[in-house]
């Protein structure tokens, strides 16, 4: 009989019905089994998977450029908004909504560990998985978070005004000579500042990267740098080697069992780096927490400090070997997660200001206004200065520090609308397409301040800037303080412009802004053709009074 024939196979097993028996028998077992565990069912069905290679599978993704915009301008549209991401031993999970971040890493915050610090080959086993930032969430985890908060709440934050005021003097002073030279050249007659023709981008980076690392050695440890501090270049050298342990993706993240290899075989670079990093940490840890202890054991007075001040209140000379374990090691990472984050938010406010001169020219009316011209504004002025507010939380949310998030891991299964987040999983907020979905902020590709400033807002961008659940941030009050100040002051005496190849690209790119952006590491900008110079002659004379006031010079 020809089974191909369906009617006679039909026929023949009404005519011989015991022939059917083992299919009577079959059918039912294999339609209970797929009704039962194969089935896909609410709550039961994993994210959709992007296609990948058989056996790399998305790594492409991992390592690609923009990592945040792709995922959120191609595969959001795909997929939807909560994306599976396979890698060749494990699955990460990228949730683009705030909803499903929210019920995630913050509803489901007791699933889900912290940061995944085994996947980041370039910071594992570098003696930064004890720093608060890496370390997944224990009773340890717990007191460093305690600790690190008693001196970074917003009443503490608070108390730092001088030294925020210090260090913006020395920013405006050190930008000026930067630009200038070491005497400011001004042309009375024709009310133009003398600079150097020449694209001044790095210059300011530069100065920002300074102004911020001086503060926070400051606060932290009491340190008043000089000119080419040995202490500053080491924090400032870890700060890189950390950024780019994050930003590169080793095939150790995908094959683990690679950590092992020898650091001289071919293609061992990671664990170079990893080395490289331990040595230098080390060295910072000497540098800058050893002595501050020294001196709090032996009785010595020093500067106050976050570090010394904790010391004192674990006991000083009696303080335990935990709470020095704690003290050092929040203090430890107070450089890399904030000198990276806030210089990266004032280099992008500036660079938004030259490209968008229209709403730079709104901030110096405003600054002029309410605070005058005869002193920079400092951080109590923030109440009355609204519009440079809004404008900062609109550089916030158009640039992200931090596109996508730290990464957690789900301790068990996690259900999020329907899908099933597999315990194990890797966890990333996609911070760059929650900053830029329609529903939330309106026309997002539109830079306009204003929307944080109608009778119905839209959400203040700095909610999400700083990491979600136990991942926020407990340095986030002192680097939004940092940030305003500094930028405030800097529109009030200077003005920037773009070249015209700047404005061209950022005509070109409008759609795609982060096309101006680095593509690995922290968002802030590519170096571009910028000029900045004093606003006046009542600029000139407020920065000369800087002279007097940048005590951490």
């Amino acid at each position: 009989m020809n089974f191909l024939d369906l009617d006679s196979f039909a026929s023949s097993l009404y005519l011989q019905p015991w022939k059917s028996l083992p299919l009577l028998i079959v059918f039912p077992s294999v339609a209970a089994v797929f009704i039962v565990f194969i089935r896909p069912r609410k709550g039961n069905q994993t994210p959709p998977t992007i296609p990948g290679h058989w056996l790399f599978k998305n790594r492409q993704i991992l390592g690609a450029p923009w990592r945040a915009m792709l995922i959120a301008e191609k595969y959001v549209p795909l997929y939807g908004d909560i994306i599976q991401i396979s890698e060749p031993l494990k699955t990460r999970v990228v949730l683009n909504r705030i909803d499903a971040i929210t019920e995630v890493l913050e509803k489901n915050v007791c699933k889900v560990f912290s940061v995944h610090v085994k996947s980041l080959t370039g910071v594992y086993r570098t003696g930064m998985e004890h720093a608060i930032g890496f370390r997944n969430h224990d009773e340890q985890h717990k007191k460093l978070r305690r600790v690190i908060a008693s001196g970074l709440h917003p009443a503490a934050a608070r108390s730092y005004d001088d030294l925020h005021n210090a260090t913006t003097a020395y920013f405006l002073r050190h930008v000026l000579v930067r630009i200038s030279g070491d005497s400011l050249a001004f042309d009375n007659q024709a009310g133009k500042s003398v600079v150097n023709k020449n694209s001044h981008s790095k210059a300011l980076l530069e100065s920002i990267q300074d102004s911020v690392g001086r503060f926070i050695l400051h606060l932290t440890f009491g340190h008043i740098s000089t000119e080419n501090d040995p202490v500053l270049q080491g924090q400032n050298k870890l700060a890189f080697l950390l950024t780019s342990g994050f930003a590169t993706h080793y095939w150790a993240n995908d094959f683990p069992i690679l950590r092992h290899i020898p650091s001289w075989f071919p293609g061992s670079r990671f664990k170079r780096h990893a080395e490289y990093m331990r040595e230098i940490r080390n060295q910072t840890v000497k540098e800058t927490f050893e002595p501050v202890l020294d001196k709090a054991l032996r009785g010595i007075a020093q500067l106050s400090s976050y570090t010394s001040n904790l010391i004192e209140l674990k006991g000083g000379r009696d303080i335990s070997e935990e709470d020095k374990y704690l003290v050092r090691w929040t203090s430890s990472a107070m450089f890399g997660a904030g000198a990276t984050t806030t210089t990266a938010l004032i280099n992008s406010f500036i660079f938004a200001m030259c490209i968008h001169p229209e709403t730079a020219s709104k901030v110096q009316a405003e600054i002029d206004s309410q605070v005058g011209r005869d002193r920079i504004p400092t951080l109590s002025d923030q109440n009355v200065l609204p519009y440079t507010d809004a404008v900062l939380k609109e550089v916030i949310r158009c640039y992200p520090v931090f596109p996508l998030g730290l990464d957690h891991c789900a301790r068990e299964d996690i259900e999020v609308r329907g899908y099933r987040i597999k315990k194990g999983t890797i966890i990333e907020g996609n911070i760059w397409a929650l900053m830029h979905d329609p529903l939330m902020y309106p026309d997002p590709f539109t830079f306009n301040p204003d929307r944080f400033l109608k009778s119905a807002p839209n959400t203040d961008p700095r909610r999400f800037l700083f990491g979600f659940g136990r991942r926020v941030c407990p340095g986030q009050h002192v680097a939004n303080n940092s940030a305003f100040t500094m930028c405030a002051a800097f529109m009030s005496v200077f003005n920037i412009a773009a070249s015209q190849e700047t404005k061209n690209k950022a005509d070109q790119c409008a759609r795609e802004p982060w096309k101006m952006m680095k593509p690995y590491g922290p968002m802030e900008p590519m170096p571009s053709g910028c000029t900045i110079r004093p606003r006046d002659n009542a600029a000139i004379a407020v920065l000369e009074t800087c002279k007097d006031t940048a005590v951490i010079a």
